[in-house]
């Protein structure tokens, strides 16, 4: 009998320690997995790209033809988007703006980072809310990969890593700078 019963414990114990075992590890693979990534370094990579050129001179055509037609007010209009852009590149490349708009600019390579990375969710590491939401989550940094998704320019590449190396400015002091 009392063979019996310490066989009947081992095996509890056994199938208890294989129980904890495979919650264990079901609960590392339903862990979330969110990618981080510097958002000024995706701005100044952003600033060599093919993408960027495109952003620019589209703006750059509809200025040359209202100056054309003599569309003084659209003239006007068109500068100022173009003070505002140069505005937020600033406030992108050198403080904490979101970069939601070049990321728009690649969403086609998008799934293709996430799924490398095995994250589901991009997040800027000066996203403190978003990062809040998700506090328990493992982060997985993803600034190269969106980097290079970019397709800058080596000069912007190598920008968009040093720029990392430094911490950013205050979005007021980014949003005064003149060029």
């Amino acid at each position: 009998m009392k063979l019996n019963v310490v066989l009947a414990v081992s095996l509890l114990t056994a199938g208890l320690a294989m129980y904890a075992g495979n919650a264990t590890a079901q609960m590392e693979k339903t862990k979330e997995r969110i990618g981080v990534y510097d958002s000024r370094a995706i701005a100044v990579a952003f600033v060599g790209s093919e993408s960027f050129s495109k952003w620019m001179s589209d703006l750059m055509v509809k200025l040359e033809k209202a100056k054309a037609a003599g569309d003084h007010e659209r003239v006007a209009e068109l500068q100022r988007e173009g003070t505002e852009r140069q505005r937020l590149m600033h406030k992108q490349g050198f403080s904490t703006a979101p970069v939601d708009n070049i990321l728009e600019q690649i969403k086609d390579r998008l799934p293709a980072v996430n799924e490398k990375a095995g994250v589901d969710l991009l997040v800027s590491k000066w996203d403190n809310e978003a990062l809040a939401k998700h506090s328990s989550a493992e982060r997985v940094d993803v600034t190269m990969a969106l980097i290079d998704a970019i397709h800058p320019t080596e000069r912007q590449r190598n920008s968009a890593i040093a720029i990392q190396k430094h911490e950013p400015i205050p979005l007021e002091k980014a949003d005064k700078i003149k060029d």
